[in-house]
């Protein structure tokens, strides 16, 4: 048999005895109190000592893919979920502040260093390469620094579906996930002359002529791009995202703590780095999920009944990626990583991610129809990048000034904040004799602030069938 002593240190078992007839009702209701504020302290204590990691399933600033309620609270029943699912960004939570183009999350685009970045590539093969001197047939803009923001589009469509087997055993059950999704994207220059040097900002010239000049300057930057070796400004691949595996336990004790019900869950998953990698022939492209990292992680919910139909709820968890080496484009200075000239074997050891999400549910506003309203916080701690090519001739920014690297490792670090609303049709609760006892459902996870990440919009119609 089940020991449950062993896991009910958050609860009063619901089976527990009666108390003794002696004692009175100002006694029981201290020990309540008491009982109450022991598993208030719990909580808070564990949401702090959690704080400084992180605990999102995904991990990837591009795409929110925020789990959804009732893959924690299954009700001892196993079930598979489909889920088509639309995203679409435009714009990003710039690093900093404001706002800004996708592309530059890694940092401003200065076509002066992209061109550095290729002139010393080149030079350490042997080759000669003067973008510059190639359009405009002199060297008068070499050197200057020329501004241009990036802009960007990120649009997905999918499918992801996950399965929990409940094992019928002391409250455990394992289940996993795997979304099938297509990607395009999608990114355009625009010159700044403001933002760029003296020599671009129109001083003594006619308007035809300061628009003649963004113009040469302009085929300056898609020279210099043929001569690095990208391929295009748009990208599009249909692949798979990470696998999801994961164990769960969970404790539901009814009518205690003054409330109809409590429900509690642990989760330990492991994600399995499957998902399609950005191209780095295509500084629009991206990864779909981790970037090819290995990840643990682990999160812990708890749901509270307080009377019929009305539910609160809170998730906190932290995933831990572990390193992983793969061909990138690494910057030579301080030219975006995307638009670097230079590519080599680069070991990134990521960050911790923290996540926070509480959640109100209202339940059988009409028979089976259920509403919920949930916030989440996601944090991500810098990532550390560590240059492992085998010919170092050329240096590049990890073998340079310090204060480039730690430039660097704050570009990586990013955090938001989502709000999401979503709609349940539940057909046991409404009576309805339908096969598999299916809950039907449409979410909208909508971003309203952030560090660092894409502004995603996302668009969720699925269906959980029990079995």
């Amino acid at each position: 048999m089940c020991n449950r002593k062993a896991f009910g240190i958050f609860f009063i078992n619901k089976k527990k005895k009666k108390t003794r007839k002696g004692m009175d009702g100002e006694r029981m209701m201290h020990q309540i109190k008491k009982n109450l504020y022991s598993f208030i302290f719990t909580t808070v204590f564990i949401a702090c000592s959690l704080s400084d990691v992180r605990a999102s399933h995904n991990t990837s600033r591009y795409f929110p893919f925020l789990e959804k309620t009732t893959n924690y609270v299954i009700g001892k029943r196993s079930h598979i979920n489909p889920e088509y699912f639309y995203t679409t960004a435009s714009t990003a939570f710039r690093p900093g502040s404001g706002h800004g183009g996708i592309p530059e999350l890694g940092g401003l685009y200065d076509l002066k260093d992209v061109i550095n970045s290729l002139q010393v590539v080149r030079a350490a093969q042997g080759i000669a390469v003067d973008p510059v001197k190639e359009v405009t047939g002199s060297d008068e803009f070499l050197g200057k620094s020329a501004m241009f923001g990036v802009s960007g589009k990120v649009r997905s469509q999918g499918v992801y579906v996950s399965y929990e087997q409940d094992l019928k055993w002391c409250g455990f059950s394992v289940g996993a996930s795997l979304p099938v999704m297509f990607v395009n994207t999608a990114s355009r220059f625009a010159f700044k002359p403001q933002q760029s040097d003296c020599l671009f900002q129109g001083a003594g010239l006619t308007p035809e002529a300061q628009a003649q000049q963004i113009l040469v300057l302009d085929q300056i930057r898609r020279q210099t791009h043929q001569d690095i070796g990208f391929q295009g400004n748009e990208w599009a691949k249909t692949g798979v995202g990470d696998l999801d595996m994961h164990a769960r336990w969970s404790y539901f004790a009814d009518h205690v703590l003054l409330m109809r019900s409590i429900d509690f869950n642990i989760l330990f998953g492991v994600v399995a780095p499957t998902g399609t990698l950005s191209n780095i022939n295509y500084p629009s492209a991206i990864s779909f999920m981790g970037d090819g990292h290995w990840a643990l992680y682990l999160d812990v919910m708890s749901e509270f009944e307080l009377k019929q139909d009305w539910k609160i709820g809170l998730i906190l968890g932290f995933m831990d990626q572990l390193k992983h080496t793969r061909t990138l484009r690494i910057p030579v200075t301080k030219e975006p990583a995307i638009f670097s000239a230079l590519i080599g074997r680069v070991q990134t050891d990521p960050g911790f991610t923290f996540k926070a999400s509480p959640y109100v549910i209202l339940e059988n506003l009409t028979d089976g129809l259920h509403f919920q309203v949930r916030y989440t916080y996601l944090r991500h701690n810098k990532d550390t990048w560590k240059d492992k090519r085998r010919d170092m001739t050329v240096q590049s920014y990890l073998q340079k000034d310090p204060s480039i690297i730690a430039l660097k490792e704050k570009l990586s670090k990013w955090r938001s904040h989502y709000i999401t609303f979503q709609v349940t049709y539940d057909a046991k609760e409404a009576m309805k004799k339908w096969f598999m006892d299916p809950y039907l459902y449409v979410s909208y996870d909508m971003p309203f602030g952030g560090n660092g990440i894409a502004k995603t919009h996302q668009l969720s119609i699925g269906a959980e069938f029990h079995f």
